[in-house]
């Protein structure tokens, strides 16, 4: 199985709204300050494949 490197959804909690996918930290910090979101009003859902997880992948 191959190693993608994780994927990155934000989800507004007020409001269910979806951002994404991003595929680094640095877009997730770019989006949430766009949208003027904080950290607070958000969950950021990391999508990150079953062998980077077994194999601990430095992502």
């Amino acid at each position: 199985m191959p190693v993608f490197p994780p994927r990155f959804t934000i989800v507004e909690l007020a409001t269910g709204v979806e951002h994404g996918p991003l595929d680094s930290w640095e877009e997730v910090a770019m989006c949430l300050a766009f949208a003027k979101l904080s950290r607070d009003e958000v969950e950021v859902v990391e999508d990150i494949s079953v062998m980077a997880k077994l194999t601990a992948a430095p992502w």
